[in-house]
């Protein structure tokens, strides 16, 4: 039985300092990915592979493809993170509620991102390490 994973904010009652710490922590998350997704680029252009394995080719042109993908969307969501991170400080000078709101949502949303983004990380290493341990020499 496999579990959901749905994303859930607990964002409402925290401070400031709360939410920047939790988007600096995503931010180094996402950060170390994108590091990742270069070193798995690096092994799919290895020599490392038995030379008799069927589609091998196919095979690791489309971990490519993917890994292409997701480092796109990594990257992209790093850019709304510096962003919102160097916007959050005007939450400081928020005396109204609709200004938490707004920015809670946001935070909410990136979150949200950030987390269905290293679910599908999680996956497509899964399924890629599964692969990569048959066909290696």
């Amino acid at each position: 039985m496999e579990i959901k994973n749905d994303f859930k904010s607990f964002n409402e009652n925290k401070s400031i300092e709360e939410l920047k710490y939790n988007i600096l922590q995503f931010k180094t998350r996402l950060e170390e990915l994108i590091i990742e997704y270069k070193f798995y680029k690096n092994l799919l252009e290895a020599s490392i592979y038995k030379s008799n394995t069927i589609n091998l080719f196919e095979n690791l042109e489309q971990f490519k493809k993917d890994i292409n993908i997701a480092e796109k969307e990594a990257l992209e969501l790093l850019k709304e993170i510096n962003s919102h991170s160097n916007s959050i400080v005007n939450k400081i000078e928020c005396e109204d509620l609709v200004c938490d709101n707004f920015f809670i949502k946001i935070q909410d949303e990136l979150e949200k991102k950030i987390h269905q983004l290293f679910i599908k990380s999680t996956n497509l290493k899964f399924e890629w390490f599964q692969y990569l341990e048959s066909v290696l020499i």
